[in-house]
């Protein structure tokens, strides 16, 4: 920002204006900066320093990784974790913390069986979700979160790794 013109014109040659407006203008655009980068730090999809440390104190996270992905996928966690559950919100809490092309979901309503797969890109976020969603959705639903591998990808980047656990609750008559 030039502070210079919005003086006068005949005000702008004077040499005491010039240098006061450089200063000026300096810490300006130091406090915009500042600004901006508030902003930023407020929204969890964009912060990266103190906004992350401020969320994981207020929902009493335990940070133990240094990825800022891993570390934003923790708070909306705890963030969008609310009733109902329904496949519409699962649909947006994959598409929030993995994207919409890096994931495939199967859901058997007949047999209570949610089955997620996502790119191996996510692995540290796919445990994660693993866990949260065992907290989060019904006892009744059978999850299983498979990883696997894009078929774009030409070089042998990682193999198939299966994390699940089976828990099946009959009524007995």
């Amino acid at each position: 920002m030039k502070l210079i013109k919005y003086m006068p014109l005949f005000l702008q040659d004077v040499r005491e204006f010039q240098e006061i407006f450089k200063v000026e203008d300096k810490e300006i655009d130091s406090l915009k900066e500042q600004i901006e980068n508030v902003l930023k730090e407020i929204i969890v999809t964009t912060a990266e320093g103190y906004g992350l440390d401020r969320y994981e104190k207020i929902y009493n996270i335990q940070n133990t990784t240094t990825d800022v992905e891993t570390r934003r996928f923790n708070i909306l966690s705890k963030i969008n974790n609310r009733l109902p559950y329904t496949v519409n919100w699962l649909i947006n809490k994959l598409n929030n913390t993995v994207g919409e092309d890096n994931y495939r979901l199967e859901v058997d309503h007949n047999n209570y069986k949610v089955n997620i797969e996502i790119t191996y890109l996510f692995q540290d976020i796919a445990l994660l979700l693993n866990r949260d969603l065992r907290e989060q959705l019904p006892a009744n639903l059978i999850i299983n979160i498979t990883l696997y591998q894009i078929e774009e990808c030409q070089n042998y980047c990682a193999g198939i790794v299966h994390t699940g656990e089976f828990i099946e609750l009959r009524q007995v008559i």
